[in-house]
Parts: C-alpha cells; structure tokens; sequence
C-alpha cells in the first residue's frame, strides 16, 4: 500500500470516529441554544474534502448521514428529528454535500490559479451571493409567515454586516492562496443547509406539515437558511481554516 494511501485511510479513520463522537455526545455535534439547533458535525466531512480522495470524503459524508440517521431512530430530541430516519433525508443529502463540497473546492483552487487577484473575486462572488441571498430570503420570511418586516429587514442587515466583516476579517489574515478555504467552507455550509433542507421538503413533507403549516413552509425553510445556514458557516470557518492550514502545513514538513 501506498504511503498517501495509508494516510487518506489513517485520516479517514480518524474523522469518521470524530463524526461519530459528535454525533451521539450531547452538545458536540449538535448544539442546542433555546430553539436553535447548530450542526457543526459537518466540519470534520468538510475537512476531509480538502485533505483526502473524493471517495474517501464520501465515505465521510456516508457515515455522518447514517449517524444521523441512528441517532434521530434512538435518541430524538427536536420536533422534525422522526423525519431524519428517512435515509433520504439523512443520508443522501450529506453524501451530495461531501461530494459536493470535494468539486467545490477543486473549483475554487482552479479559479485560484488560472485568476489574477483571484481572492478579491472570491471575496466579491461570496459577498454578493450572501447579500441577495439575505434580501430575497427576508422578502420570503415577511410575506409567507407572521413576521414584521420592521424587525426582519434590520435583523437581516445586520446579520449581513457581521457575516462580511467576519469573512473579510478571515481571509485577510491568511495568506492569498489560502483564500479558497474559508471560502469553501462557507459556501459548503450553506449548501448542506440547503439540501438537507430541500430534502425534508420534499420527501417528509407531509411530516413537517404536522407541524408548520404548509402556507408557511417557505417562509421556514428560508428562516432557517438564514439563520442556522450563516451561523453554522461562520462556526465552520473559524473552527475548520486554522485545522486544515495547520494539517497542510504538517504534511508539507513530513514530505
């Protein structure tokens, strides 16, 4: 066997038992504050997705969906968790997400390459995306739910201004060609946000409609995009840039 064979199989090991640690030990993978639910078990598949083969970053992705899938069978905590034990729900999202997340950063190292000035491009593609995402997405919450839009358009100016200031602040302090790192993850968070989303309303939604009413549905889904969706990518970055830059480091020094 190869030594970087080894390695991605070293590695591999080593962050699928972190994503099943975070999985099924309270408040590690799953963090509750009062009715917001944070997922950060997504950071060591992202991690993954920069250091190892795409298939073995599947396989991450695999095993963090089926201990989705366990732990919403055994030990169900939120309301929508019963809709989670649908592997459609639990499991392919997070296996489209890692690949996902693999292709996303190749694309963004080519990007990094081929463009001059490459991360002020990144930077400017990131920003506009957040911007309109948070405008139509306030537009949605004010018009399909009960929201006052005198509370979610400032909220979500102001969600706007600490996102970029915090991604600015991010990749300012790393080197240039590092910039695709918190840029990946960022917009591989949301997408995981995204599609688990998308996943539960296509394939439990007569579930969630016991719960939300289906005129409010969108109105939901958007809120929380916005909310957990940013949230969770600026976890992701702040815990996941420095560990990848460190391994990298680390590698480059044992090659």
């Amino acid at each position: 066997m190869k030594r970087n064979e080894l390695q991605s199989l070293t590695l591999t090991a080593v962050f699928a038992a972190i994503i099943l640690l975070m999985t099924f030990v309270p408040q590690i993978g799953y963090i509750t504050i009062g009715t917001m639910a944070l997922t950060l078990i997504h950071i060591p598949v992202l991690i993954g997705a920069f250091l190892l083969p795409k298939k073995y970053t599947l396989l991450l992705g695999f095993m963090f969906g089926i201990g989705s899938l366990i732990r919403a069978a055994t030990t169900p905590t939120g309301i929508l968790d019963p809709a989670f034990v649908n592997p459609l729900v639990s499991v392919l999202p997070r296996m489209l997400f890692a690949i996902a997340a693999s292709y996303l950063f190749d694309l963004f190292k080519l990007f990094d390459k081929k463009v001059k000035n490459s991360d002020i491009y990144i930077f400017g593609f990131v920003t506009i995306l957040t911007v309109f995402a948070l405008y139509y997405a306030s537009s949605v919450i004010v018009r399909e739910s009960s929201w006052n839009e005198n509370i979610v358009f400032p909220l979500a100016l102001l969600i706007m201004s600490v996102f970029i200031t915090a991604y600015y602040t991010l990749i300012r302090k790393n080197d240039k060609s590092q910039t695709v790192i918190p840029s990946t993850f960022l917009m591989a968070t949301v997408l995981h946000t995204v599609l688990v989303l998308t996943a539960l309303v296509v394939f439990e939604r007569a579930f969630i409609t016991q719960y939300i009413p289906s005129t409010e549905l969108l109105g939901f889904v958007y809120t929380v995009a916005v909310t957990n969706g940013l949230i969770e990518a600026i976890l992701a970055v702040l815990i996941g840039t420095p560990i990848v830059i460190a391994i990298n480091q680390l590698k480059a020094q044992n090659a």
